[in-house]
């Protein structure tokens, strides 16, 4: 079974008639299964739509928000997850590109 560790990089995608990208960094394990978080900021990469209508976007590891937070860890089928809100979860990110709504599109 996966678990999360000290410096793993989590990405959720939601949204509703938009998608909304964010990362967040793993500061620390509490306990056995609670984590503390920080959000990162996001930087555009190259866009191979053609209408523009989305943008591509990695986890800007240089750039932290102040604001730590704490989180219980889930276990899913496949790999464990965090959520973040009643609207949003966490998974581990798979190190490519994530795919957002551009912000000329959404709301």
């Amino acid at each position: 079974m996966e678990t999360l560790k000290t410096n793993d990089i989590l990405s959720s995608s939601w949204g509703y008639e938009q998608t909304n990208i964010n990362f967040y960094r793993v500061k620390r394990l509490v306990g056995k299964t609670m984590i503390e978080l920080v959000r990162l900021e996001s930087m555009q990469v190259e866009n191979q739509d053609l209408h523009f209508t989305q943008t591509s976007v990695i986890p800007d590891l240089t750039r932290e928000r102040k604001r730590t937070f704490k989180r219980k860890i889930h276990q899913g089928t496949k790999s464990p997850f965090v959520m973040i809100s009643n609207y949003e979860s966490a998974w581990l990110w798979n190190g490519k590109p994530e795919e957002k709504t551009n912000s000329l599109f959404g709301h």
